[in-house]
């Protein structure tokens, strides 16, 4: 098994690096760019979404700056500005982008998906809260519907029309299959996040998928230049999100037999230096909980977990505040914040990766 692993693993360097090398913008079928301009991204500033709920999971409302306290690498920081967000402003929408994982998701479990999926779109005669878009992630790149939208059944429409693109590689190839999955997977959430970066608003990105392969037992033998890759992806994909102002959502659509859906939990620390690195801190449900979003594992009850995510778009709060000086490049900083309201349950960024200030 060793020498299986180290022939894996040199496999896979050769694959992330040809995925590092690959143009971002290729496999997308999305819209052009709009016409509005999207403000550019400044590093001396950094702009966070704060989901602020009760033990309910409703939306707790009406907060002022003073109720928050914020915490980088556990010093406090000033907030810059504060705004409370309500996805009832037109000025501000919030746009939803459900994404199937065609990638690491079975046949059966695809078919329950777009039944449930379709129920959603359905509800209230159609009529969706949010502007709407459908992408599927598929071995032949990422496939996106051309514009978002509030009719869900324009969507269903869509959804129907599709076919169903099966993975030709499966958990049966072993470690081979894994090492496709991984790539195909971290390479369309890069492209994705890029697209997303050059469009207007907050997006809730909800990844209806069991997650792509963590491959825990292969960083017993990586090398140096394997856990390069794998903070570089980390750094990239922490700072890329925040920076597209997209949070992941993890619908897991769990079934009895599957390997443990709470995994991912084992690969949750932030990862602050290269050689800390490990492939498991790239999982879907990692890149979720950090970037603030909800992992849920109810079976599956496609259509539970997108209700409950969606509670997330109608409001939520952003705060700006200066990024402190950097001693060193992608030097890590944790974020906590504290809210003052009893019972308060608060989602966040989990932390960004710093660069020495010019």
């Amino acid at each position: 098994m060793h020498i299986r692993a180290k022939a894996f693993l040199a496999a896979l360097a050769m694959l992330l690096l040809s995925a590092a090398a690959a143009q971002v913008q290729g496999p997308v079928q999305a819209p052009p760019a709009p016409t509005a301009a999207v403000p550019p991204v400044d590093p001396h500033r950094i702009s966070i979404d704060v989901e602020v709920t009760d033990k309910s999971g409703h939306v707790i409302g009406g907060l002022k700056p003073e109720d928050f306290t914020l915490l980088d690498n556990k010093q406090p920081t000033s907030i810059l500005d504060f705004r409370e967000i309500d996805a009832r402003d037109s000025s501000e929408p919030v746009h939803v982008i459900i994404v199937i994982d065609m990638i690491n998701t079975g046949f059966d479990a695809v078919a329950r998906e777009r039944e449930q999926l379709g129920e959603f779109l359905k509800q209230d005669g159609g009529r969706l809260a949010h502007p709407t878009t459908l992408a599927m992630l598929t071995e032949k790149g990422i496939k996106m519907q051309q514009s978002s939208t509030l009719d869900g059944n324009v969507l269903l429409a869509s959804l129907n029309g599709a076919n169903s693109e099966l993975r030709m590689v499966g958990r049966s190839a072993g470690f081979w299959g894994a090492a496709d999955r991984l790539n195909w997977s971290l390479d369309q959430l890069t492209q994705l996040t890029a697209y997303e970066a050059g469009q207007p608003g907050r997006k809730l990105a909800l990844f209806i998928s069991p997650g792509w392969p963590m491959l825990a037992w292969a960083g017993v033998d990586a090398t140096d230049k394997q856990r390069k890759w794998v903070f570089n992806a980390i750094v990239g994909l922490t700072n890329g999100l925040r920076e597209a102002d997209m949070t992941l959502y993890s619908l897991d659509p769990f079934q009895l037999g599957r390997t443990d859906p709470f995994y991912y939990q084992n690969f949750l620390k932030p990862v602050a230096s290269q050689n800390k690195a490990e492939f498991g801190n790239l999982g879907l449900q990692v890149l979720a909980q950090h970037s603030g979003g909800l992992v849920q594992v109810m079976g599956m009850d496609i259509l539970g977990e997108l209700n409950t995510a969606m509670r997330d778009a109608s409001a939520c709060y952003r705060l700006t505040f200066a990024a402190p000086p950097a001693d060193r490049r992608n030097e890590y900083h944790e974020l906590r914040l504290q809210v003052d309201k009893p019972g308060a349950q608060v989602r966040t960024t989990a932390g960004y990766y710093a660069n020495v200030q010019q």
